[in-house]
């Protein structure tokens, strides 16, 4: 997902909750799962983090979900959407046979409630929201109106009947099936809730109903959350686990540690240079294939009026942009991720398996950036640039030792072309919230996708408002624009080609590095875990062997 907030809690914590758990032998009912920071919460609607994400999976059934390729399949729903001839209505049919777990009938009005009250939450507090706010006729963002939920009284998605949802749309939007696998389009009853919509307090605790296969037994956001077999989910025949245990572990070689002394079952934040060292582990990684991520550097030079440092004004130079794409090995960026043969070089923007009109979006786009260090070195020094004038300019990252260890390669890069890269690290929420404003010269930053368009990467760089476009340029939108209008699926997605090509190729506002998956651990015997490449996973069918 877009945005990952993570937090920290002492391994002495996840040690005293992983105290006297033995392994997990076949026939086992009980999977423990080791996850990499705290949990912020578990309310579909303001779920944002992947570790949250994952393990809403086994408590929520959605509409639709990605399969392995990424494409939108029917979980509840009986088919894909009955979309209109101008692409503005949708119409859902889904099982008469859906209950929520303390027995009640899942019903249309429940998606409708849940959604209207992720548009009231608004964006600025569901992140995910804006796929309701954005597309959905007569829905109100409600970062902007305190009254949003009760002034939605033409809110576009209704109920048709009691498995029937009809959703108008604000304009037509090619990839919105895939806009549905979101979480925040998951059902929530308005009892459960109360009289206050924006009230979460609920999804904190454990006696609240859910209508996927497994419901939360204790929670604790902090040290992590224990779910059980939801008796009353109407596909429990197809559940052999009777619980998932998931704990928080901060630091990723005690978490490969625990997974080592049969502690854990399935590891999901690991290091993968401890994992790679070791042929014995190895034997044991578990990755999600495809994973649609991307690694790259953000650079600052949307606002021209702002030259107030020397790596501000120099950033306004579209050369100098270049000079630094073209001068950084990426083999030695995938090198110094820690993820070995996961890790490949990017030349563009979007990163591979996103679909393009035939194949991969990435394949048939091509290379939109290049290493050419003497072509770089060139621009610099026709600039005025020497060993002995050298430009400084500060790249910003978080600090793990993943990013740490790529900043040295681009420092060493950039140094071959004159710049001093002044490279500062801070603790996660301050580098995210620096990013966002806008606050600093170059920054890193790496996605996963949302939805399976490559609208989902291209759109982050589009609209004054969205946080962290550090461009700002019109023709770019136009171009976003004119490929969105276009009727013909080959002909916009050659069109969305085109304005990635002018975003990277053209001005280089952004610095492609590489497309990456993270290794997880798992047990040879643990079977039936279900992945998208998105990044998430789904635990509800998993076994022991």
């Amino acid at each position: 997902m877009k945005k990952v907030l993570t937090g920290a809690v002492s391994f002495a914590m996840a040690a005293t909750m992983l105290a006297g758990c033995g392994g997990s032998d076949s026939g086992s009912d009980t999977l423990r799962v080791g996850v990499g920071g705290d949990i912020n919460t578990l309310d579909p609607a303001k779920v944002d983090a992947s570790i949250d994400a994952n393990i809403l999976n086994s408590m929520y059934d959605g509409l639709y979900k990605l399969d392995k390729n990424g494409n939108t399949v029917p979980v509840l729903a009986e088919d894909l959407p009955e979309v209109s001839e101008d692409g503005l209505t949708y119409t859902i049919k889904f099982t008469e046979d859906a209950k929520w777990s303390d027995g009640e009938d899942l019903t249309a009005d429940d998606f409708i409630y849940a959604w209207k009250r992720a548009s009231a939450l608004g964006t600025a507090n569901a992140y995910y929201s804006m796929f309701i706010t954005k597309y959905i006729a007569g829905a109100i963002d409600g970062s902007t109106d305190p009254d949003a939920f009760n002034k939605m009284t033409d809110f576009g998605a209704v109920a048709l009947d009691d498995h029937t949802i009809q959703i108008t749309l604000k304009e037509k939007v090619p990839y919105f099936t895939s806009v549905l696998v979101s979480n925040v389009f998951y059902p929530v009853r308005e009892d459960v809730v109360g009289e206050n919509p924006l009230d979460d307090s609920w999804a904190k605790g454990t006696d609240y109903p859910v209508d996927g296969a497994f419901t939360a037994t204790s929670v604790d956001y902090a040290a992590g959350v224990t779910l059980t077999k939801n008796e009353n989910y109407y596909l429990v025949d197809e559940i052999k686990l009777n619980s998932i245990e998931y704990t928080v572990m901060s630091d990723q070689d005690s978490e490969v540690s625990a997974f080592q002394s049969d502690q854990l079952d399935f590891a999901t934040s690991c290091n993968p240079e401890t994992i790679y060292a070791s042929d014995e582990l190895k034997e044991q990684v578990y990755i999600i294939d495809p994973f649609v991520c991307n690694y790259y550097i953000l650079l600052n030079c949307g606002n021209e009026n702002d030259e107030s440092t020397e790596g501000l004004k120099a950033l306004k130079d579209a050369d100098i942009r270049h000079a630094i794409s073209w001068a950084i090995n990426r083999d030695e960026v995938a090198q110094a991720s820690g993820y070995g043969e996961a890790a490949y070089p990017l030349y563009g923007y979007v990163p591979s398996g996103i679909p393009g009109a035939t194949g991969d979006f990435r394949e048939e786009t091509g290379d939109e950036t290049k290493y050419d260090l003497d072509a770089a070195k060139k621009i610099m020094e026709d600039k005025g640039y020497s060993a002995d004038n050298m430009l400084t300019i500060e790249y910003k990252y978080n600090d793990t030792a993943m990013h740490k260890n790529i900043a040295q390669v681009l420092q060493a890069n950039l140094k071959e072309i004159y710049i001093n890269l002044k490279c500062t690290s801070t603790e996660k929420s301050t580098f995210f919230d620096a990013r966002d404003k806008g606050d600093g010269e170059m920054f890193r930053h790496a996605m996963t996708a949302d939805y399976f368009d490559p609208m989902t990467y291209l759109e982050m760089l589009y609209g004054k408002d969205t946080a962290g476009n550090l461009t700002d340029d019109a023709t770019y939108e136009g171009m976003i624009d004119a490929a969105n209008a276009e009727a013909d699926p080959a002909k916009r997605l050659e069109k969305l080609g085109e304005a990635e090509r002018y975003l990277v190729e053209d001005q280089a506002y952004i610095v492609p590095l590489i497309g990456y998956s993270e290794p997880y651990l798992k047990k040879s015997n643990l079977k039936g875990i279900v992945s998208s490449p998105e990044g998430h996973y789904d635990l509800s069918r998993a076994y022991f062997e």
